[in-house]
């Protein structure tokens, strides 16, 4: 049985002990259920790896978009609505469900979202954010020169080599010098001239 961390980020003790149950029914996976204030979000996300977050659609921020940055589609991010909401309120959303949904369509979007996780593990696709830092490390970059050329934070990079690294399983310069290569990141002349100027 697969196992499944599903942070839930609901303000509401009643919606908190609902969903709480509905995923307590799922029989395909066992979730761990846990909790996140969205106070520090990056470092709740960093100490729980959850694969899901459940959180109150009201509650989500601008926040969002370095987390989503950060993350891409290895964390799915499924919003609870109580009424219909403007489009830039859902963006950062994989999903959402209804308070007035029933257990089965809640179920069933969970589902959906853990089965998108297992295609993304399949795929290990690289993401646009992590390529651009993947032509930084081979660039001969700092974290924090790559940081500043991407408008990002530190850490935010710092994740991004993480997930790269974990998607690719390669983890020195050298071999993400030869994935760019082959993947048409940077040219092979970029790179000897990049050589040539470091001598």
């Amino acid at each position: 049985m697969r196992h499944l961390t599903i942070a839930l980020m609901l303000p509401s003790q009643i919606h908190f002990l609902g969903v709480t149950s509905i995923l307590r029914a799922m029989t395909e996976a066992n979730c761990n259920v846990v909790t996140i204030d969205g106070e520090n979000l990056r470092e709740e996300i960093e100490r729980l790896h959850p694969s899901i977050i459940i959180a109150d659609a009201l509650c989500v921020d601008g926040e969002w978009e370095e987390v989503k940055a950060a993350y891409g589609s290895s964390l799915k991010i499924i919003g609870l609505v109580h009424s219909q909401l403007p489009p830039q309120k859902l963006k950062w959303m994989d999903d959402t469900f209804s308070i007035y949904d029933g257990q089965d369509s809640i179920i069933q979007t969970v589902r959906k979202n853990m089965a998108a996780d297992d295609e993304d593990d399949k795929g290990k696709e690289i993401s646009p954010r992590e390529k651009d830092v993947i032509v930084g490390i081979v660039k001969g970059l700092s974290n924090k020169e790559i940081a500043s050329a991407m408008n990002v934070s530190v850490n935010t990079v710092m994740t991004h080599r993480r997930n790269i690294a974990s998607k690719l399983h390669i983890h020195t310069p050298a071999g993400l010098t030869i994935y760019a290569i082959v993947s048409n990141l940077v040219k092979l002349e970029d790179i000897k001239a990049e050589f040539e100027l470091g001598k």
